[in-house]
């Protein structure tokens, strides 16, 4: 049983992302960790409730090392980015974001991809077609997908230190790079509790 923390994980989606990070919870056994399904699933409404989240654990009088909220948002059509991601680094909350969607982070369980997609509906279509004809978002993707974590961490590392990095150190926002997720960090996180 992994070491008990104050770990809550804020998502916009209602079905992907908690499923998938439900079963590393679960497999892992991490106890004190918590989806979380905010009211306004914009990603400044997310952060907002990963704001609360952050109050709650204050209250509790639960030292800042024990505390680790996340919120997970994709770029999809939402306005606000910016001020999303600036109001979740002032409140030291983590961001794993992915654009165009939480999808761009299954597919990369799949393969390397450098490639862009203008919606999630393009990447759904993308993983039916050359990966998994049952993709649906409601599946528990975890369950179908865990023998492939490390791989698509592995593929999350490369897209942004070797395929991005010079336009991030150029002080190109990450939001708009087009493909781009950083979900691997929430994962390794989540993995390498002990």
């Amino acid at each position: 049983m992994k070491a008990r923390k104050f770990i809550r994980i804020l998502c916009e989606g209602a079905k992907t992302e908690p499923n998938y990070f439900r079963g590393i919870i679960k497999v892992n056994q991490i106890q004190g960790a918590r989806i979380v399904k905010p009211k306004d699933n914009s990603p400044i409404g997310v952060v907002k409730a990963a704001k609360k989240e952050m109050e709650i654990a204050k209250k509790a009088r639960i030292p800042k090392k024990d505390v680790e909220v996340w919120a997970v948002f994709d770029k999809d059509q939402h306005a606000n980015l910016a001020n999303a991601i600036k109001m979740a680094k002032d409140n030291d909350i983590k961001v794993a974001f992915s654009n165009i969607c939480f999808e761009f982070w299954i597919l990369l369980h799949f393969e390397k991809s450098t490639k862009p997609f203008r919606t999630c509906d393009e990447v759904i279509k993308y993983i039916r077609q050359n990966y998994d004809q049952e993709y649906s978002k409601k599946n528990d993707h975890f369950e179908r997908l865990k023998d492939k974590i490390e791989f698509a961490i592995h593929n999350n590392h490369w897209l942004i230190e070797k395929h991005w990095k010079f336009e991030l150190q150029n002080g190109k926002p990450f939001y708009e790079i087009n493909p781009y997720t950083n979900v691997y960090s929430l994962v390794e996180f989540l993995l390498e509790l002990d």
